[in-house]
């Protein structure tokens, strides 16, 4: 049912893709401001998701710290390392761009998320691999307080997604017609 679903999901992002300009990121910046976060894991967009590029170099701009999602290929877990818009990346067994295991690592207390399809109930279709759930259940067994943002298109919204309990839920999403937080 989800691989179905994930299929569609990226075929009909693909089909519906387009760019967002930078005046569209203000809500986002605003959230995050009002947050008071200074590290940010964000990703490198690939496969028509929404492009971070403009957010991710105002927010550098800002002063923020930047990070990227790292994920150690001998035991399948993720963390999150600095990045600077003009550091060299490598590609992961993904094809995913990502800094490379030397960089620092960092604890963003915001993530932003990519997405394939959401729901109302903050729900979120990723690609399958399950990284992000894991990383977030483990994250939250901390107690470190953190602020999950999936960022998509309005169009990856379903009615209701399938769930298991290690899926993790999101605190809101960010599409272009603004936020939908999750209560």
């Amino acid at each position: 049912m989800k691989e179905k679903l994930r299929k569609y999901s990226f075929s009909f992002r693909k089909n519906k893709y387009f760019n967002l300009k930078e005046k569209d990121f203000s809500p986002l910046l605003s959230d995050i401001a009002r947050y008071g976060s200074n590290i940010i894991g964000s990703y490198y967009s690939i496969n028509f998701e929404l492009d971070l590029k403009i957010l991710n170099t105002l927010l550098f701009k800002k002063g923020l710290s930047l990070s990227l999602p790292f994920i150690h290929e001998n035991n399948n877990s993720m963390e999150f390392k600095e990045w600077k818009p003009n550091d060299i990346l490598q590609l992961n067994k993904y094809g995913i761009p990502q800094t490379f295991i030397n960089s620092k690592t960092l604890n963003p207390n915001i993530f932003l998320v990519p997405l394939l399809a959401f729901d109302k109930y903050g729900n979120r279709l990723g690609y399958g691999s399950g990284y992000y759930d894991r990383y977030f259940n483990m994250l939250n067994k901390t107690k470190k307080r953190f602020r999950t943002i999936g960022v998509g298109f309005s169009f990856q919204k379903q009615d209701k997604l399938k769930t298991y309990k290690t899926d993790f839920c999101l605190d809101a999403v960010f599409t272009e017609k603004g936020f939908l937080n999750i209560q």
